[in-house]
């Protein structure tokens, strides 16, 4: 439920049960639904339809876990790269912090009047501030792709499985996530154009590129 809508005329997809089977058929309320005769489709019918949709979205094991091998290396280094630019970046606070210190001593001596000192102070905490968020910027973007990208190929790598020996529920939620809400019934046929990264997987199959994983 929720995951397709009728070809014909929009509307959502419900269910019923009839003598003892499950049947999904289009509800009738959309805008052109008066004229829409799509056919009801059983559920067994309609599980096939959805793994076969699945199947050509799993990554093989082995390149899987090549990929998930090259990941954990490219953490790594990031990581790496990351401890070094914290680094760099604590230092350059701690100098502006010696001169905030500094610019303060020079206060309370009478070296410099209030008004120099609170417009050389606001230069420095902006100076500060703009580090702090370098370095705030820095570790959000590392991780904003590293942890997705190493879910999605764990989701991938499992997508044959599901396909294959997933419960509906299963299938359901991994049709979510490739196809969205692109799912359409169409005469007893489900089909959809699947969201990125996930279209990359079969443009790469149909090009016979290098990358392409191998259907399970």
């Amino acid at each position: 439920m929720g995951l397709l809508h009728c070809a014909s005329c929009g509307s959502a997809i419900t269910a019923e049960i009839q003598k003892g089977h499950t049947y999904y058929r289009c509800t009738k309320k959309g805008r052109l639904a008066s004229w829409c005769n799509q056919p009801y489709i059983r559920e067994e019918a309609l599980n096939t339809e959805i793994s076969g949709l699945l199947q050509p979205f799993a990554l093989r094991a082995d390149w899987a876990d090549g990929m998930l091998k090259l990941l954990i290396e490219e953490k790594s280094q990031a990581s790496r790269t990351a401890a070094d630019i914290t680094a760099q970046k604590r230092k350059e606070i701690e100098k502006i912090n010696l001169r905030i210190q500094k610019l303060l001593d020079a206060f309370l001596d009478e070296l410099i009047d209030r008004e120099t000192f609170t417009t050389e102070k606001a230069k420095l905490m902006s100076q500060k501030k703009t580090i702090e968020e370098q370095e705030a910027a820095h570790a959000a973007g590392r991780a904003n792709w590293l942890e997705p990208f190493q879910n999605w190929i764990v989701i991938a790598r499992n997508a044959g499985e599901i396909a294959v020996s997933g419960s509906l529920q299963e299938k359901r939620v991994l049709a979510l996530k490739i196809f969205g809400s692109n799912l359409v019934l169409d005469c007893k046929k489900a089909r959809g154009s699947s969201l990125k990264p996930w279209s990359f997987i079969t443009e790469k199959a149909q090009t016979g590129g290098s990358g392409a994983p191998a259907r399970t």
